[in-house]
């Protein structure tokens, strides 16, 4: 009977969720176009370019350095940086050769040795790891930041309709409108954001280039993104703030307990589901990152430093036509962020669970 009751949901569970993904990984096992050339099955081999990534230690840096920059290996650039040229055709010569279908996606020096992570997509690994960047700092300071305002406006002040519907109001706005309004804001030459530090700092701040810094541009959406967004899990904060019977306040009061003491033991104990839940969405969506993107730094900002996966996924499969490989990068994304939530679910296990 119950197998019964459910069927219409789990008709629609495989019909939207299950068939698209075994689709997915169909397609992503061939060299589909949007040009209309006949697709060819490939195997696994995009996932093979896509999760193929190695960390390997660069040849010592040569004494003295050669005068011209050579096919592969070290030399200074006319600024005078040192700079660890890769060229496949080269790399033999160097002992490299076992990687000439790979490119550098990052250097680094552990005591005085040079170190590159080498991938044969690089741009995908920076893309996850500018995703982790986001969530890592977005997912704790907004959901922080949430619970405070819902603390705020659950107090009995006046005008607190007000406030609720002024903080909630950005959710209820197109991300592409907001974007579109905060890349003035972040405009170089007359944005309002770096008129106001020069106003307030008396010309000593600024101006920036926020969305044109390699460094900053990142920083620059995660602000506009965490304003954007804790409207709504502020909602469901207050939400559960309202749950909590008041019982437990007058009790705890009655044994003494100060404000920070009913904050700590009564209030957080008490949204500990709550909790859950917006941790979870929150870095579900701070993994879809791709609107405000999109539209602030379309060509995925100073040396890729905004690009994301949705971004880099669709890029592939609509920008450059690589449908079969654009599937495949997907398939590894949703694969990355199932084991990521599984593993939130377990350590934050809630109380029906236990």
């Amino acid at each position: 009977m119950a197998i019964l009751m459910g069927g219409p949901a789990f008709l629609l569970l495989g019909l939207f969720m299950i068939w698209p993904v075994i689709r997915g990984i169909d397609l992503s096992r061939t060299n589909q176009r949007f040009d209309g050339a006949q697709a060819a099955a490939v195997g696994w081999s995009n996932y093979d370019k896509i999760l193929s990534v190695n960390v390997i230690r660069l040849p010592d840096i040569p004494d003295p350095l050669p005068e011209q920059a050579p096919t592969a290996g070290w030399y200074r650039s006319n600024d005078g940086e040192l700079i660890f040229r890769w060229r496949a055709r080269g790399l033999e010569e160097i002992g490299l050769g076992q990687y000439a279908d790979y490119e550098i996606a990052r250097q680094f020096s552990i005591g005085g040795n040079q170190y590159a992570v080498i991938a044969k997509d690089p741009l995908f690994w920076k893309s996850l790891l500018n995703n982790f960047y986001f969530a890592l700092i977005v997912v704790p300071v907004q959901t922080g930041l949430a619970l405070l305002l819902a603390l705020l406006i659950n107090q009995k002040l006046p005008y607190r309709n007000v406030f609720r519907t002024v903080y909630f109001s950005p959710v209820a706005t197109a991300m592409v409108i907001i974007a579109v309004v905060w890349l003035f804001l972040y405009n170089p030459q007359f944005g309002l954001i770096n008129q106001m530090l020069d106003f307030i700092s008396g010309g000593k701040l600024g101006p920036y280039q926020w969305l044109q810094s390699s460094s900053m541009a990142m920083p620059a959406i995660m602000v506009m993104s965490i304003w954007q967004g804790v409207g709504f899990q502020m909602v469901i904060f207050l939400a559960g703030l309202q749950d909590i019977p008041e019982d437990l306040y007058e009790a705890s009061g009655i044994d003494g307990a100060n404000a920070w003491q009913k904050f700590r033991f009564v209030t957080l104990p008490m949204l500990r589901n709550t909790t859950i839940f917006v941790v979870l969405t929150t870095t579900i969506l701070a993994f879809r990152l791709f609107d405000q993107v999109n539209v602030m730094t379309p060509d995925g900002g100073p040396n890729q430093s905004t690009a994301t996966m949705v971004w880099y996924a669709i890029r592939r499969g609509w920008g450059q036509s690589e449908v079969g490989y654009a599937s495949a990068v997907s398939i590894v994304f949703v694969g990355i962020v199932l084991i990521i939530s599984l593993i939130q679910r377990g350590v934050i296990r809630s109380d029906t669970a236990e």
